[in-house]
């Protein structure tokens, strides 16, 4: 598969692409580390997107969610949903498409990250899914 960045063409939901992500929490004077991502919705030149990892754990131990497929979506091993919300990402920050989301891991994303409905139903749409009634309700969005 041909890679891409921003200067070559669009994105769109359901891509897996690489992106420079900021985690404040853990480093508050990074500029972000490169990790694969989902793209799921744009705002305002801006990504939300979830985030991917290859850690099976978050820092107090707990499991992280397994990403279905990860050789079939663009990975090139095992990969778990980085955290529970999602995440802007700078438009500028995107690097290169990866691979997409399968059915199962756009399923796994809108039932573990609150979200939009009509984030929910574009990612779901991009997927190739149709949703169910629970996934067109989906978790409540972040405040």
């Amino acid at each position: 598969m041909k890679t891409s960045t921003w200067l070559d063409e669009d994105f769109a939901a359901g891509d897996l692409v690489v992106a420079r992500v900021l985690n404040s929490l853990e480093n508050r004077d990074s500029r972000g580390k490169a990790r694969p991502v989902v793209l799921v919705e744009e705002v305002d030149g801006h990504w939300r997107v979830a985030g991917l990892t290859t850690n099976p754990r978050r820092r107090d131990g707990s499991l992280r969610l397994r990403v279905p497929n990860p050789i079939l979506v663009g990975l090139r091993g095992p990969g778990f949903l980085w955290g529970n919300r999602l995440h802007s990402v700078c438009k500028l920050d995107l690097d290169f498409r990866i691979g997409v989301a399968d059915q199962q891991l756009a399923r796994l994303i809108v039932s573990s990250h609150p979200m939009s409905s009509s984030a929910r139903l574009g990612l779901l749409a991009a997927a190739g899914c149709q949703p169910d009634a629970a996934e067109e309700g989906g978790p409540s969005p972040a405040a």
